[in-house]
């Protein structure tokens, strides 16, 4: 039973890193539409954006122990997923360096969001 509790709530934060992050990536591109900003502040927002997503996915999901594992797994399953997505829809490669710096960006982000989060929510 805490085996499936541990990965329904890995998958959990990683959808809901994947919902926060497709609304943070809508609202970019509805900028960027606008103001046309150079390509290396795109790369530093949607940077941001996969930060922020992956701790806010985290934050709200977990709970329990483990936080640090369940937060590094969902924030690399984000990053997967992500580059699956975009890979699939643009006919690039799914792998290379830069998507194993962002596993490896996500993974820390998720373990410390879910440290926070495991326990933030215990003392409740």
């Amino acid at each position: 039973m805490q085996s499936k509790d541990f990965f329904v709530s890995v998958l959990k934060a990683a959808a809901l890193s994947l919902i926060f992050g497709l609304c943070g990536i809508l609202i970019f591109a509805l900028i960027v539409k606008f103001a046309a900003p150079k390509e290396s502040v795109i790369k530093t927002v949607n940077q941001f954006i996969k930060v922020i997503s992956v701790f806010l996915g985290c934050f709200f999901a977990l709970k329990g122990k483990a936080g640090i594992v369940k937060g590094g797994i969902a924030g690399a399953l984000f990053t997967l997923i992500l580059y699956a997505v975009f890979a699939i829809m643009s006919g690039l490669s799914l792998f290379s360096l830069e998507m194993l710096i962002d596993i490896g960006l996500t993974a820390i982000v998720g373990a410390i969001s879910g440290v926070i989060a495991v326990n933030m929510k215990g003392k409740e």
